[in-house]
């Protein structure tokens, strides 16, 4: 062992019952007078080493896996020291985590949330984060990317604990492109406490992102091929680099995702007192929709003590998406009378280039959750979409050939400005104060051009064109106490927004403002009753703000019969959140939960029979409630085989009125899943996911079953530096997207037939280097790393 001058190196290595060295250990070294720490992680064969100068210290030791270790009065006094062979003793009874080469369990139950460690998955490989969250429980993701948690609607989504701020739309495209191979966990976090945004009626998802701190060089290399109806492949190479006081780390992931759907829309109209037979429309669709995706990173941290760290990030997104949709739309009578034959080609070509510049700064004071942290972030957004719209009338006994022929040009500009600070100040044994502020700025420009054409030449559509700007900018304040004594805990907090919002349609020189500001308290209080039996309660409350998409009237169409567009007098909805949560032990976990929102935002139906034309927005209605529990159960079978499963029971109602029509839709649902995890030996593992999500109500739209059976094998060879993956997903083609409505006297039906199964080869090379003998010891903990991720 080197020393440094005025310190003395303390070294000890980490086994099991077996003899076996344990590595990545987190061991954290305290001086018992200053109150100063030190953590550093044990190597392959299980030693750690730190340089500190003379005195007393606490040792304490975690890993995944193993009970707890603290030795106390540990003596530094002019030398060495070597400590003998540390014993670790297993933990019988932790589910927290799978012992397959020390990844983590598939699934965490948390007190605050639920964790799916998408590193520890082999299915995952080749999805993107879309696909991740479509398979989370509890979570639902609709074929316009739209977002369910529990059976509610409007949920918040962070990208390293960081709100995104996108429109439904843009948001759907940025996870598209999100390879899960740049994933390391997802959280879903039904009741957030007052640090976090308050938007998100539903709860929260949390989106953490790869980022490897271990010292030396260390990278990974991921390639995947397949495909289910069209070809899927890609590849993300990530490095990282830690030497000293400096941590540098570059990434780029490139994919293609072909897909090929088929659409079933059919209309059915009430019978008319002039006509004889009632009318229907059927419309049928194939589509194909090509991705390419491509993403960039680059990370430098600097520690220029051991209680500072400054950071700097710069991530870029930028891709295509394509969707070429041809079909046909009937409209015909009961009686099968043809009355319209339209054959329709609309093809859609968009493009987006997003950069993201992040600047954060932590400085811990000498007290343990004494810390200072700032956040300064940016982000441009260049969106371009493109469609062109051929609807070619077929000749009929009541109508004439022609053509429509239609064309809209979508550019869209967005800039974002966030600046947040936060500081934790422990005033006494378990007394904790934090305070905290942040501000965002959001400018989005969006142009939607519209024109037709007419005698061969394009002529502008100004009636269906408009030039939309929107200005946001929201400032917000929060203080949390926490309090922490015996067996009892409980977190009291408030939270207050600020919002001013200015909409400008600039084509029809219309303009809005929306000034107000909320309060969101929020507290829980939690009691443990023994080592087994914990029992929390908490309270929230949250708020939901249309995006600037959805204050947008301009018009999508979908077809010459059906399109979507905007309304500007959307107002905001206010959620109050109530959760019971009892968990016993690791193993089990149940939560009951109770939302109630005013003003909901939800899909409804304007229906023009005389026109057979369909128009799809968004509305506020009176309100909407949500109850239900939550289920979690890890049960090992086998020393080999551990089972997770995850039931959801939920009821639906949605209440108010939209126009003249009353809107009463009331449901119990319920979704099930089973995560399964098996160590088959000699390098072996494999994977089993099933899902079941019953039926269930979303506003005017009801939402039919469907379910999917996913498999994967993983085979780690060369020393395990590379995984090889086989994974099947959906193997029983069993998974679709099937709704119905009723509205102004027009039934709807939609059925898609998903490209959903798919079979994927992957490899994954770990690579690795040491840029110096031992670890270097500094001050770390988890929520350090969490900002040096931080996008």
């Amino acid at each position: 062992m080197s020393t440094v001058y005025g310190q003395h190196a303390l070294q000890g290595q980490l086994v099991d019952s077996t003899g076996r060295q344990i590595s990545n250990a987190t061991v954290t070294l305290n001086h018992t007078i200053s109150q100063k720490s030190w953590t550093v992680v044990s190597d392959e064969q299980g030693f750690f080493v730190f340089q500190v100068p003379n005195g007393k210290y606490n040792l304490k030791i975690s890993c995944l896996g193993y009970e707890e270790l603290i030795q106390s009065e540990i003596n530094i006094n002019d030398q060495n020291l070597q400590l003998n062979k540390i014993l670790l003793k297993a933990d019988e009874q932790f589910i927290e985590a799978i012992l397959i080469k020390g990844e983590k369990r598939l699934i965490e139950q948390k007190s605050d949330r639920m964790i799916l460690n998408v590193a520890s998955s082999i299915l995952a490989d080749g999805m993107n984060a879309l696909e991740i969250l479509q398979r989370a429980p509890g979570v639902k993701v609709d074929d316009d990317g739209n977002i369910q948690m529990r059976g509610k609607s409007d949920v918040g989504v962070l990208i390293n604990g960081k709100l995104s701020y996108l429109s439904n739309s843009e948001l759907a495209t940025l996870l598209k492109g999100t390879s899960s191979s740049t994933i390391q966990r997802v959280e879903l976090i039904t009741n957030p406490s007052s640090k976090y945004d308050a938007q998100g009626m539903g709860g929260l998802i949390n989106i953490v992102m790869k980022r490897d701190l271990t010292t030396g060089l260390n990278g990974s290399l991921n390639l995947f091929g397949g495909g289910g109806r069209k070809e899927r492949y890609g590849l993300a190479f990530q490095m990282n680099a830690t030497l000293n006081r400096w941590s540098v780390m570059g990434s780029f992931n490139k994919a293609y995702r072909g897909e090929e759907e088929y659409r079933y829309f059919d209309r059915f109209f009430e019978k008319r007192p002039q006509e004889q037979f009632a009318r229907m429309s059927k419309q049928y669709s194939l589509t194909s929709e090509p991705l390419e995706t491509n993403s960039a990173k680059f990370a430098l941290d600097f520690l220029p003590t051991e209680r500072t760290n400054i950071g700097i990030m710069w991530s870029a997104d930028f891709g295509s998406y394509k969707n070429f949709n041809q079909g046909y739309n009937n409209i015909l009578y009961t009686d099968e009378q043809l009355l319209s034959n339209t054959l329709t080609n609309n093809a859609i070509r968009s493009q987006w280039n997003t950069h993201n510049l992040n600047l954060n700064f932590k400085q811990t004071f000498s007290h343990e959750g004494d810390e200072l942290r700032a956040d300064f972030d940016y982000m441009y957004a260049d969106y371009d979409a493109h469609q062109l719209l051929i609807s070619d009338f077929q000749k009929t006994a009541v109508q004439d050939a022609f053509t429509s022929t239609k064309r809209n040009l979508s550019p869209s500009v967005s800039k974002l400005y966030i600046g947040k600070i936060d500081y934790s100040k422990p005033v006494a044994e378990g007394h904790l104060f934090e305070l905290g502020w942040k501000s965002s700025s959001i400018e989005a420009d969006n142009n939607s051009i519209n024109d037709s054409l007419k005698s061969q030449q394009w002529v502008h559509d100004l009636g269906n064109s408009n030039h939309f700007k929107y200005q946001e900018q929201i400032h917000a304040g929060y203080a949390n106490y926490r309090f922490e004594k015996g067996k009892w805990n409980m977190v009291l907090g408030l939270r207050a927004e600020h919002t001013k919002a200015v909409g400008n349609q600039l084509t029809t020189q219309e303009k809005f403002t929306r000034n107000y500001t909320n309060w969101f308290p929020n507290a829980s209080l939690s009691h443990k009753f023994n080592d087994k039996n914990n029992l929390q309660f908490s309270f929230g409350r949250r708020i939901n703000r249309p995006d600037y998409e959805d204050l947008n009237p301009f018009r999508y169409y979908v077809d010459a019969f059906v399109f979507y567009e905007g309304n500007p007098s959307l107002q905001p909805e206010l959620a109050n959140a109530f959760e019971l949560n009892y968990s016993f032990g690791k193993n089990l976990h149940v939560s009951m939960f109770y939302t109630d929102v005013n003003d909901v935002m939800t899909n409804v139906l304007t229906q023009i029979p005389d026109r057979n034309t369909t128009i799809r927005s968004v509305a506020n209605i009176s309100g909407f409630r949500n109850k239900g529990v939550n289920i979690n159960h890890a049960y090992p079978i086998t020393k080999f085989w551990t089972s997770i499963n995850n039931a959801v029971l939920f009821e639906n109602y949605y209440f108010g009125q939209f126009k003249e029509e009353r809107i009463d839709q009331r449901q119990w649902s319920y979704t099930l899943q089973s995560n399964n995890t098996f160590k088959i030996g000699a390098g072996y593992s494999a994977e089993l996911n099933a899902q079941y999500v019953s039926p269930e109500t979303d506003g005017v739209f009801k939402r039919k079953s469907f379910g999917n059976v996913s498999a994967g094998l993983m085979k780690q060879v060369w020393n395990d530096k590379i995984a090889l993956k086989l994974s099947v997903n959906d193997m029983f083609k069993t998974m679709s997207y099937s709704t119905t409505s009723r509205s102004a006297g027009v039934r709807m039906q939609q059925n898609f037939n998903l490209d959903s199964r798919v079979l994927l080869i992957s490899a994954t090379w770990k690579i690795g280097a040491d840029l110096k003998a031992k670890p270097k010891a500094h001050p770390e903990n988890d929520e350090q790393k969490r900002m040096r991720g931080a996008n």
